[in-house]
């Protein structure tokens, strides 16, 4: 894909730069390294969590619900332990829903990028500052807007919270019990976009190949998506034998 040239921090506003790095992420983090500063990681923190409230406040009448078909009908198909549990989730979204949202987004913001830097590190050999990958998955982080907007109007159209933004849209009732049905469920195309943005990222920050840092970074979310759904099942199985 062809992306352009490169912009210099002179050159490219800090508007340019946040809406460059859905199809040209590497303009971007080229017109910023060497000279991050903390408000290129606090503003596509911001933006994002801006609209990601919003899209919680037009749709928590609908995922705060238990009373819309779509949940009673999920709810007939649960045991009194896992009826009990999605209440007391529903419960907590309608009361620290607002609070969740910014703390889930810095929290990953902190998280995924110590996993960065030790890539960058140990698998790289590449030093970035922390400033610097904080950068990348804030950056990164811009797709989850688009993301919270797409997934609001679906709920609202379907008048159900349990929408799909993936291959788990074609999966059905019997497949999402199995292993496989669970993996397709937990894909995510935005994520894939937010791969591919922190792998352009990281090759720049880092001098390294986009190739490698973008198939590095796939490989981790890969596992961090069979590793979830195994402890998932896991989890389910414990629960089973417990009975």
């Amino acid at each position: 894909m062809m992306e352009g040239p490169a912009f210099s921090a002179e050159e490219a506003s800090w508007q340019e730069r946040l809406l460059r790095v859905f199809y040209a992420p590497k303009s971007s983090f080229a017109a910023i390294v060497g000279r991050e500063s903390a408000w290129d990681w606090l503003l596509p923190i911001a933006c994002t969590c801006l609209v990601a409230l919003g899209a919680h406040y037009v749709t928590i009448d609908v995922v705060g619900s238990l009373d819309v078909p779509a949940v009673q009908e999920k709810l007939s198909g649960l045991d009194e332990a896992q009826r009990q549990q999605y209440t007391r989730s529903v419960e907590m979204l309608r009361t620290q829903g607002l609070t969740m949202i910014p703390v889930g987004l810095f929290t990953s913001l902190v998280i995924v990028g110590g996993l960065l830097m030790a890539v960058a590190k140990f698998i790289f050999h590449a030093e970035l500052s922390f400033r610097q990958v904080l950068v990348v998955k804030a950056y990164a982080t811009l797709v989850v807007a688009p993301e919270w907007m797409v997934r609001a109007v679906l709920i609202l159209a379907t008048d159900s919270p349990f929408v799909y933004t993936g291959p788990g849209v074609f999966v059905g009732e019997a497949a999402s019990a199995t292993f496989f049905g669970r993996v397709l469920l937990g894909i995510n195309f935005f994520d894939l976009w937010q791969v591919w943005i922190m792998g352009a990222g990281l090759a720049v920050m880092g001098d390294i190949g986009v190739k490698r840092a973008t198939l590095a970074i796939a490989v981790l979310w890969s596992l961090w998506l069979l590793g979830g759904v195994g402890l998932e099942f896991l989890g389910e199985q414990a629960g089973l034998a417990a009975v």
